[in-house]
């Protein structure tokens, strides 16, 4: 078991669970409370939400799980869909937890949080959705200003040799006017050199199925959205500035989801619990307070 100090607060200590035909790692904080479960985003790890952690843990019980072929968890596997991190979740709420849980997702975690609601509505008493990108990374990927960084990544990682400079020269498009200029234009060096090391531990084949058009196989997502009962809370990011979740897609969610809130982020981009926690924190802690706690 390892442990990861967020600070003096709050120790994080981390365990594998076999389901579901993988080993996913979990890292839960040392507090009580009623437990949150975070689901990272594509390409990073559970330590994406180091952050926010020690507020969030001030509410409850924190788990983060690392999302198959990310992180602590297991690689090798033959697909990297949303469907097989939404039944790998599923299956590790329903083995694990005596009780229904606050999820909290962010990008991919946001899409996998959203089906595992509806799919297994005992498990989950409320639900935060931050900038889930809906079609964007699926039908919509080869269309959208993410096709060069996620096809620019995948050629990368199957070098045997990269580095955080390899990620700082990555030609991508700029959400705004769509240049092509580099990575670490939009990045600054610690964001750069916190993506490599998440990569670093990531399967590169993770990206296969999202860069081949696959990633929403055996899921019809926003059909699914009807399902869902619990209070949720959809935030929703600047697409000028890195977006990835559509007006009309935003609107097509609030309006499937039934108890659903909606916040928009002016002039934000897509991690907002990393580059503005406090507002981040903000919105979801008066959303727990108001409808969940």
């Amino acid at each position: 078991m390892q442990h990861t100090e967020c600070n003096p607060r709050v120790k994080m200590s981390e365990r594998h669970f076999a389901m579901n035909g993988a080993h996913l790692n979990v890292a839960a904080s040392d507090t009580a409370g009623p437990p949150l479960l975070l689901l990272h985003g594509v390409t990073r790890c559970w330590q994406d939400y180091l952050g926010v952690i020690p507020d969030l843990a001030g509410i409850g019980r924190i788990m983060a799980l690392d999302h198959r072929g990310h992180g602590g968890s297991s690689h090798g596997h033959e697909h990297y869909r949303v469907i097989d991190c939404v039944e790998d979740a599923v299956a590790f709420l329903r083995s694990e937890m005596h009780e229904p849980v606050l999820v909290i997702g962010h990008s991919l975690g946001a899409m996998t949080a959203a089906m595992v609601a509806a799919r297994a509505p005992e498990c989950v008493r409320g639900l935060v959705l931050e900038d889930p990108p809906g079609t964007l990374l699926a039908s919509g990927i080869q269309e959208s200003r993410y096709w060069l960084q996620f096809t620019g990544l995948r050629t990368l990682l199957r070098q045997e040799a990269w580095d955080a400079a390899s990620l700082a020269g990555l030609p991508v498009q700029h959400p705004l006017d769509g240049r092509t200029v580099p990575w670490s234009e939009l990045r600054d060096p610690a964001a750069l050199k916190f993506a490599a090391d998440c990569l670093a531990r990531m399967d590169a084949r993770v990206l296969d199925d999202l860069v081949e058009g696959r990633w929403l196989d055996g899921l019809d997502w926003f059909a699914e959205l009807s399902k869902i009962q619990c209070p949720t809370l959809l935030l929703r990011a600047d697409m000028r500035c890195g977006g990835m979740l559509t007006g009309p897609e935003a609107a097509l969610i609030e309006s499937a989801i039934p108890r659903c809130t909606r916040a928009d982020f002016a002039q934000l981009g897509h991690n907002l619990h990393g580059t503005v926690p406090v507002q981040y924190l903000d919105h979801v802690t008066r959303f727990l307070q108001e409808d969940i706690l």
